[in-house]
């Protein structure tokens, strides 16, 4: 409908999380009462696992987020007994009401983690849901592979392993490219070598290519980098950024779909970027300290045609973290926290000139 959509989460001083949403139809100036889509005590959302509010064409909409409910501890014996679901709320009313969680997978093991996901909306009007998920019977101290589910009629269907062995803590990134293609991008682990694959389904999630490196960055650790990676789309193409810790060229990562290499931050500041795709151009998003004292400020590059601009700066983002962006004709809004003194974060929106 042309609207701005806004979501977020916030605690209360009982703990009680709640994932809202709220809606501008002044391109962000203004945003109309927030509503609840779930309130409890479990709900995850942070950079590893952002909560989505998926907007259907069919316009209905689909929140889908990680949920901890009142899985017992004891019912693992990984892991310190952490545990994680993914649960799915839908609303047909505009976001006046939702329905009540229900779980994207079906398999009805408790006590274990489902996390690092994305979901996205596909070219069929169906939702697609990726996430890592502990392997039954590991031995190690965490081993996940990589799972999808999607929605048919609207009802999710039973999980695909799409891949066994992939870095266990990286979040997922999905995206829909121009051909209304389906992209998995993924941090892959041959041999603790953790670059960045890419799969490719052009039917709707029901195949998908065989994984290939994006970019082959060498980068080899022992360990999980707790990193992974963004992307838009626009009508020239996809764009896709990354971090890498690879002693050749640490930083992060900008490229386009096929995995050229358009640019490397390496400002050892530099993180938690997004992207955002526009009609003309697009625009890459991360938070930096800009001078000693340590603050953080939220900088943006605009990308058109692989030309990329010199480094600006959004104003009055002292103290930003975790921005979000969309481009709104010739305006960038841009959505982050801002660090407080007393800890509790604020929820800012500022517009950049496109």
């Amino acid at each position: 409908k042309g609207a701005v959509m806004l979501s977020w989460t916030e605690k209360d001083a009982q703990g009680m999380v709640s994932f809202c949403v709220a809606f501008s139809k002044d391109n962000g100036k203004t945003f109309s009462e927030k509503k609840t889509i779930y309130s409890g005590t479990g709900i995850g959302n942070s950079r590893m696992m952002r909560a989505k509010v998926l907007s259907k064409k069919d316009g209905s909409f689909v929140a889908v987020f990680a949920n901890r409910g009142e899985a017992a501890a004891a019912s693992s014996g990984r892991g310190g007994g952490r545990s994680s679901n993914l649960v799915y709320c839908v609303s047909k009313d505009g976001a006046a009401t939702w329905t009540a969680p229900q779980p994207v997978d079906s398999d009805p093991k408790q006590g274990i983690v489902r996390g690092f996901f994305d979901a996205v909306v596909m070219s069929n009007d169906e939702i697609a849901v990726t996430y890592l998920k502990d392997v039954a019977n590991s031995t190690k101290h965490e081993e996940r592979d990589l799972r999808l589910v999607v929605s048919k009629n609207g009802v999710m269907q039973p999980e695909k392993l799409i891949d066994p062995v992939v870095c266990d803590c990286c979040p997922i990134n999905l995206f829909v490219d121009a051909q209304g293609a389906l992209n998995v991008v993924y941090r892959d682990n041959n041999n603790d070598i953790r670059d960045m694959a890419k799969m490719v389904s052009t039917d709707n999630a029901e195949t998908f290519s065989k994984s290939q490196i994006l970019h082959n960055d060498g980068w080899k650790i022992m360990g999980c980098p707790h990193s992974g990676a963004v992307s838009s789309i626009n009508e020239k193409g996809a764009l896709i950024s990354w971090f890498s810790g690879a002693e050749s060229e640490k930083g992060i990562r900008l490229a386009t779909q096929d995995g050229k290499k358009l640019l490397v931050i390496n400002d050892p500041s530099a993180k938690n970027q997004a992207l955002v795709g526009g009609a003309q151009a697009s625009v890459l998003l991360w938070e930096q300290n800009k001078a000693e004292d340590g603050l953080s400020q939220i900088a943006f590059r605009k990308i058109n045609n692989d030309k990329v601009s010199e480094t600006a700066w959004v104003e009055e983002s002292l103290n930003g973290t975790n921005a979000v962006g969309l481009a709104v004709g010739n305006q960038l809004l841009v959505a982050y926290e801002v660090k407080q003194a007393n800890g509790k974060n604020s929820l800012k929106v500022s517009t950049v000139p496109f």
